[in-house]
């Protein structure tokens, strides 16, 4: 089992695929969990109407209730779980965590690609974004048994040939 962590583009869904296609294991998302746990459609509808507490509460019980199965994969978390102790707490006792670390500026060209996210102050991207990095930048390099800089993408190959190096070298300590 391992858990792939990162802000919010960062590459977790991407690399946890490859990573558990390469380990011959399933990939879960951890949102998908929380879409079959808490047996609803759209997690943002939930989380706007709900809050942000009760979306936590959610997301460490779908990943409870998943564990409780003891099955094996690889699980890419979403971008806030480094804001979820409840979470944090039951990922420290289950398996490593590794973090994808990418550039601010690389993630926030990425982010607005799509447009300015709800959880960004429209008047102040900018630097609500960069408060936001260095918040869960911090507590990711806290939690994590390994931190891997992704730096420029030269292409998914090569980037996930650096993972699993990473990785690979991890595990022989």
């Amino acid at each position: 089992m391992l858990f792939i962590a990162g802000i919010k583009h960062s590459g977790k869904t991407t690399f946890a695929k490859l990573l558990a296609e390469k380990y011959k294991l399933p990939h879960i998302d951890n949102d998908q969990l929380i879409l079959e746990f808490l047996k609803i459609d759209n997690i943002r509808q939930f989380y706007k109407a709900e809050g942000k507490a009760m979306f936590m509460q959610a997301e460490a019980l779908a990943l409870a209730s998943f564990l409780d199965r003891r099955e094996d994969a690889v699980i890419s978390l979403g971008g806030g779980a480094a804001d979820n102790e409840q979470l944090i707490t039951l990922l420290k006792i289950t398996a490593p965590i590794i973090y994808l670390y990418r550039k601010e500026e690389d993630l926030l060209e990425c982010i607005l690609k799509d447009g300015i996210p709800p959880f960004l102050d429209k008047e102040d991207v900018e630097n609500s974004f960069h408060r936001l990095f260095e918040q869960r930048d911090k507590r990711y390099r806290e939690i994590s048994d390994l931190t891997i800089n992704l730096g420029p993408y030269a292409d998914i190959d090569t980037t996930f040939k650096l993972i699993l190096s990473q990785i690979g070298s991890f595990y022989a300590r």
